[in-house]
């Protein structure tokens, strides 16, 4: 429901409004032209990707006036764009060519800059040490010699550090981080702030006291809520008192502060900040977001037993999510399309041959393709009815008893085999298993256990490794619903996998076929087909 603190510490950082160091009454017209153009370029850089080419266009004007400020400031600003489109390489390119200037015009802030959108690219690759000595050096953040460009600096820089330890699970550090970071913007002086100094310091203050909310909030350890929900009023706030400021990040404040408030089991709260990301989300176009906010009023309304509000808000939830989908498949396909256009046109003056050799392969395609599924629908109707078999034996049956518990393992006392045992069936009759990202040093630590032990239990007893033991109450859990509950057969394959505990649908579909045979979409349809067959066992 809502994005890890990492991540929006991330995007924060690589938005780094740039503050010319320089006097803008001092430079003569045709600079004053270009700094000018580079302030409108980052005055609607805010969360956006900046067109590269326009700023190629001012670094060569710069270039041709040799005006070395505007040329560092514009390298610095591809140098972060690149980095934005994950095009590390290039960045570092531009970033070696800044800094060498940047030496030469003993511009701390700009070499400042230029590190810490390197430390953004170490932690992006999950280099994490090498961003942390990025990050503590310090050498030039101490040198900026304006107060507030200097805070600025250090706040970006706790704040990335703050999302490092986010990533490497040391919440503690993260906390400290995040809060030295609040304390560096704070301690701005507001007097004589420029216009960009102003957009920078309000953005990083609401930013922050929000992550200061996220950190308080989802704490794995010792959650504070009373302290989170008075940073969240502090960021929302502004709203307020700076609704041109509050602007920049709206969306990402009412989405944590609707996570907080479902955690909190103050639902209509939840709903109520959700259906302000979607209001916003109308006017900035943002179909991920969207699709957050859905799930977090789906699963608002489902907290409040409100099953009419859950399903038309499900409903959207898994339209928008295969729409997206769709539209990804759509860009490959296009992409694909103007490969053929190319070759098509390469090979224009034997097209009737190769129109011959398509078709030709085509026949040959189908003939392959109808007896292969020939051959894969005796082979699905044949799982499928193993399957609705033993479906209707497990009601007619008690549950078999593990022919491998009188086994014993040479390492495990027979007491505590027993007890894990135990457990472990408790935790098969439980929907814990369903939870996403479960792994076997969460269930241990549930069980009480080791892993090593666990690994061994599971070996022993259920014939599988963790992952595949895992996969198959899954599935299981999941055949069952669609067997038992014809309401289920209704659903889109995209929510029976996050039903079940899955990340994506493909790895669903896979694990499916792997433990039944057959894919889901087979097994309902032959479900819906065959009502009445089904009772009698065929």
């Amino acid at each position: 429901m809502i994005k890890s603190f990492s991540l929006i510490s991330l995007l924060l950082s690589i938005f780094t409004f740039y503050q010319f160091p320089a006097q803008t009454s001092n430079l003569k017209n045709e600079e004053k032209l270009i700094m000018g153009q580079y302030d409108k370029i980052e005055y609607n850089d805010v969360g956006r990707i900046t067109n590269m080419d326009d700023i190629r266009k001012v670094v060569d004007q710069s270039k041709k006036i040799n005006f070395k400020p505007g040329e560092i400031r514009g390298l610095v600003l591809l140098q972060r764009n690149a980095l934005r489109r994950g095009n590390y390489t290039l960045s570092e390119k531009y970033g070696d060519e800044a800094e060498s200037l940047a030496y030469a015009e003993n511009d701390n802030y700009s070499l400042s800059l230029i590190q810490l959108n390197r430390a953004c690219v170490a932690i992006e690759l999950g280099l994490y040490p090498e961003a942390k000595t990025i990050l503590e050096k310090k050498e030039y953040g101490e040198k900026i010699g304006n107060k507030a460009n200097r805070n600025i600096y250090f706040s970006n820089s706790y704040m990335l550090l703050a999302g490092i330890y986010s990533r490497t699970g040391a919440k503690d550090s993260m906390l400290y981080y995040t809060r030295k970071s609040l304390d560096a913007i704070e301690a701005t002086p507001l007097a004589g702030l420029t216009d960009y100094q102003k957009v920078r310091y309000y953005y990083l203050e609401i930013f922050q006291l929000m992550n200061m909310g996220i950190a308080y909030a989802f704490h794995p350890e010792k959650p504070r809520v009373d302290l989170a929900e008075s940073y969240f009023r502090k960021a929302l706030a502004y709203s307020v008192t700076h609704p041109q400021y509050f602007k920049l990040c709206d969306i990402e404040v009412y989405e944590s502060v609707s996570a907080f408030y479902y955690k909190k089991k103050e639902y209509e709260k939840s709903i109520e900040f959700s259906k302000k990301v979607l209001e916003l989300e109308r006017i900035k176009k943002k179909p991920e977001e969207r699709l957050a906010a859905y799930e977090g009023i789906k699963d608002a309304y489902n907290a409040l037993g409100n099953s009419t509000q859950e399903l038309k808000y499900l409903k959207l939830y898994t339209g928008l999510n295969d729409s997206i989908k769709n539209a990804q498949k759509v860009t490959v396909i296009n992409q694909s399309r103007k490969k053929i256009k190319t070759f098509r046109d390469a090979y224009n003056e034997n097209r009737l041959i190769i129109a011959l050799t398509a078709l030709g392969i085509i026949l040959l395609i189908i003939a392959i393709a109808w007896k292969y599924n020939r051959k894969k629908e005796y082979e699905y109707r044949k799982k499928y009815d193993e399957l609705i078999h033993g479906l209707n034996r497990e009601k007619n049956q008690p549950d078999e008893v593990d022919g491998n518990k009188d086994q014993g393992i040479s390492n495990i006392s027979s007491e505590t085999e027993k007890k894990l045992l135990k457990k472990l069936a408790a935790f098969e009759n439980s929907d814990k298993f369903l939870k996403k990202g479960i792994n076997i040093a969460y269930l241990s630590h549930f069980l009480n256990t080791n892993p090593k032990y666990l690994s061994e239990i599971i070996r022993e007893h259920k014939s599988r490794n963790f992952n595949t033991y895992i996969n198959s109450l899954r599935i299981n859990y999941i055949v069952h619903q669609l067997y038992n509950n014809p309401k289920y057969r209704e659903y889109k394959i995209s929510y029976l996998a996050e039903e079940c505990g899955y990340a994506s649908p493909q790895v669903f579909v896979i694990a499916f076929k792997k433990e039944k045979g057959v894919t889901p979409s087979y097994f309902i349809n032959q479900l819906n087909g065959s009502t009445v067959n089904i009772g009698l066992g065929t």
